[in-house]
Formats: structure tokens, sequence, C-alpha cells
């Protein structure tokens, strides 16, 4: 399943997991709910961390195509 959203509109706890309510913009530019993720509270830490680690990888990436295209 793949969920497309601009933004997190809350996040919670409850009965041990974290509850992120994910958003997106309509085409009003009104705010639809687009669904929850629903993380362990105990895997919460490490799901952020491999989340940062994942985006500081592709940012290093996208750096270095960058410089390859300035480069030629």
């Amino acid at each position: 399943m793949h969920i497309f959203a601009d933004q997190i509109s809350q996040v919670s706890l409850s009965n041990g997991n974290l509850r992120i309510t994910l958003t997106q913009r309509g085409p009003e530019n009104e705010t639809i709910e687009a669904g929850t993720l629903i993380i362990p509270a105990s895997q919460a830490n490490n799901f952020v961390n491999g989340l940062a680690n994942s985006l500081k990888g592709l940012e290093e990436k996208l750096k270095a195509a960058r410089k390859e295209l300035q480069e030629q």
C-alpha cells in the first residue's frame, strides 16, 4: 500500500503505540487525512533513526549526482 502525505497533523501515544496522523493537501488547498502510521512505542526510536539515516544517505547521493552534473 502506498500513501502520499504532505505533512503530519498529529502525533499521539495510545496503548503502547505511537500514532502519526498523515495528511495531504486537497484540490481546494484543504487538509485531507491520508492515514495513520502506527508504530509500537518500543520501536519508535529505531524507526525514526532508520528513517533519518536513510534520508541522510539519499541526501549524500543527491549531492554527489549534482556535483557530477556540474563537472560535466
